[in-house]
């Protein structure tokens, strides 16, 4: 429509709403000017729909134009001074014109808002169907979580008679009489079929319960033989011993044990009676239940017998030597040599040891007993039966024996007569003989009249041997196998196996880059809320072992300390940890931080048996998933406006995993659980 026909349509209205106005009544004229106004807004809506913006706003570029050509005239008339008519004509048609130029912006004004209002409505409709979606999605996966929730309940329910193992089908009707079979009506009614069947088993038992007692009549009768003949057989023993005696150049030719058996009998007469207790006790298990144990007494036979003659004097008769010997000295050095002559001669006759030890081969460990005469206490070493390559065998023996009962760490004296003795030897001495554990005593047959300052509770159980012997075997073995999983950690590698593995996604990106023993001075100084947490989770830094990693993603880093309770893997291991990303945060000014080391230390699933050991394992690869979640998630968060720890305008991180939902509750926690099914990460 062109300029001219649109003044000429405008002042056509307006004449005949001028005659309307005059010739009409009021109410006809307001229903005329209400149906214009609806025809106008059509004729409006219809110019949005046919015309772009960009032609509205050419269209607005030449009305300014026109506007400012006629207003440039109307000066131009005003300032040449004519008066005359029609001079003041031509000003009034361009102000007519110039008003009528006014209308067009005023309807290119309503199409604007017009056209801005259907945009509006457009982007809120897309947006009420994407939260629609959104919603069904949500839905459905509560839906799924439910469903899995209520599988899970109907597989794990268990009753009590699932637990009896009984006799097949096939089995139970050839077997059983009719009486309790009831052919007719079991074959038609499984429940009936199960009580049946749990009846045939009550009456077998009951019948193996017959057996059972005839059985044991039976073997006190074939005892009763054995005590005779055992009678008999020790009778032969003066005849065997001048056998032994004359075939004894016989057993050095063709290198037979029976003189070292002989000769582990001449020397274990000569034990003192708490060692003599312990290797017979010992020896006594192994061959009654494991075999592949040994155990030996060493140490020289003429030391032995020569040992009572030589410690015969006692401390009395030493310190006289001692006094004696300083009397030749200079008066000047005479006082303080004698002051540390005595103490050095004194600490040197307490832990006088007996010259025979018990050395118990348990595994690839060899585990040495001796007995300190004066303090009347057993004290164990241990050292490696022999070298491995790539194995630190420091780690090997290091707190080995420590915990192996609980608070029994070997620091001291178990008894009160002499712990302030043991514990004012210089240097520590009394260590480098061995430590004095609480389980060794026992096993020694010292309870040292009764008083015993803390003594556990398994020590009370009459089977204590085995009890002591399978906690060392299961200890060594463990150590050797954490042994080989610290070997791993120090090269980088994570690996688990299949079953662990499906708890984590294919791809982690961030990586073990260091792994490295520590000691509790040196991460006390690393971690400055180290004592706190361990005065607070009551733990005794001398059953722990110390160990620093860092795990890194580009420019996050993550500073973790591990402490590894020397019982590992039958305990836990606990990190305390430090994430250094554009800042220091730690458990003390972060929750998330709080929030990894509870899901870390506490929400670790129970791994099956054979798989125990890599527990450790498990929580790093836990640490590498969580410092991935931490990063991606808090890029995510950037991009919608919430709270970052980044430096940078733009994510450091791409998104690379699957998150429906990324903070949750009022403490924003982030999702941790991984559903390999969908490739999800989800809220615990």
């Amino acid at each position: 429509m062109s300029k001219i026909s649109k003044r000429i349509e405008s002042e056509s209205v307006k004449q005949d709403a001028k005659k309307n106005k005059n010739e009409l009544p009021i109410l006809v004229v307001a229903n005329k000017v209400k149906e214009l106004s609806k025809n106008f807004m059509e004729i409006e809506e219809k110019e949005v729909e046919s015309r772009t913006g960009d032609n509205d706003l050419k269209i607005f570029k030449e009305t300014c134009s026109d506007v400012k050509r006629l207003m440039t005239d109307i000066l131009q008339l005003k300032v040449s001074g004519k008066t005359d008519e029609e001079t003041k004509k031509k000003i009034m048609d361009k102000r007519i014109e110039a008003s009528l130029l006014f209308v067009t912006l005023k309807k290119l004004n309503r199409i604007d808002k017009l056209r801005l209002k259907k945009a509006r409505d457009t982007t809120h409709d897309a947006k009420q169907r994407v939260d629609s979606f959104h919603l069904q999605l949500e839905n459905l996966l509560y839906e799924v979580f439910h469903l899995k929730k209520e599988v899970d309940k109907c597989l794990e329910f268990k009753s009590k008679d699932e637990d009896i193992e009984l006799v097949p089908v096939e089995e139970f009707y050839h077997e059983a009489p009719p009486s309790i079979s009831k052919t007719e009506l079991t074959k038609s009614n499984q429940h009936k079929l199960t009580l049946a069947r749990l009846e045939w088993e009550f009456e077998q038992r009951k019948r193996l319960s017959e057996q059972c007692r005839n059985l044991e009549q039976n073997r006190e009768k074939a005892s009763n033989e054995i005590t005779q003949k055992q009678k008999q057989l020790e009778s032969l023993l003066p005849r065997l011993n001048s056998i032994l005696e004359s075939t004894r150049p016989l057993q050095e030719e063709l290198n037979l044990p029976v003189e070292r058996i002989k000769f582990q009998k001449e020397l274990a007469v000569l034990l003192p009676d708490p060692l003599y207790i312990l290797y017979s006790q010992i020896k006594a298990f192994i061959e009654a239940c494991d075999p592949s144990l040994q155990i030996s007494i060493e140490g020289g036979m003429e030391d032995a017998l020569n040992f009572g003659s030589k410690n015969k004097t006692g401390l009395d008769e030493i310190l006289e030597d001692v006094d004696s010997a300083e009397s030749d000295m200079e008066a000047e050095y005479e006082t303080n040599k004698r002051s540390v002559t005595s103490n050095k001669m004194k600490t040197d006759w307490q832990l006088t040891k007996h010259p025979l030890r018990i050395q118990l081969t348990v595994e690839r460990v060899v585990i040495n007993f001796a007995y300190l005469i004066t303090l009347n206490i057993v004290v164990v070493d241990c050292k490696p039966l022999q070298r491995e390559n790539g194995i630190d065998q420091i780690c090997i023996i290091d707190n080995l024996l420590s915990e192996i009962f609980p608070n029994d760490h070997g620091d001291e004296s178990p008894s009160w007569v002499n712990c302030f003795q043991a514990r004012s030897m210089v240097n520590g001495k009394i260590y480098e003989q061995g430590k004095p554990y609480l389980w060794a005593q026992r096993l020694a047959g010292l309870d040292f009249n009764g008083v015993v300052k803390s003594t556990p509770q398994t020590f009370i159980n009459t089977e204590f041997v085995e009890t002591v012997v399978v906690a060392l075997k299961n200890r060594i073995n463990y150590r050797f196998q954490f042994v080989k999983v610290l070997h791993l950690l120090e090269k980088g590698e994570l690996d688990l196996n299949q079953d662990s593995n499906a708890a984590f996604p294919a791809t982690i990106y961030s990586r073990l880059v260091s792994w490295s023993p520590s000691s509790y001075e040196d991460c006390l100084v690393t971690s400055k809320n180290l004592e706190r947490l361990l005065n607070f989770l009551e733990i005794n830094p001398k059953a722990l072992m110390f160990f620093k990693a860092t795990i890194e993603r580009e420019s996050a880093r993550l500073l973790a300390i591990f402490l590894v309770p020397v019982d590992y893997p039958n305990s836990a291991p606990i990190c305390s940890l430090e994430l250094l990303w554009n800042g220091k945060h730690t458990r003390e000014n972060s929750e998330i931080i709080r929030g990894m080391e509870a899901e870390v230390n506490v929400s670790i699933n129970e791994l099956p048996p054979q798989h125990k050991i890599d527990l450790l394992i498990v929580q790093l690869k836990k640490l590498t998933l969580h410092l991935d979640l931490i990063t991606e998630i808090d890029g995510q968060l950037m991009k919608r406006g919430g709270g970052s720890w980044q430096s940078q305008t733009k994510p450091e991180f791409s998104a690379e995993k699957m998150i429906p939902q990324l903070i949750k509750g009022h403490d924003r926690k982030f999702p941790t659980k991984y559903d390999a099914g969908s490739g999800f990460f989800l809220h615990q």
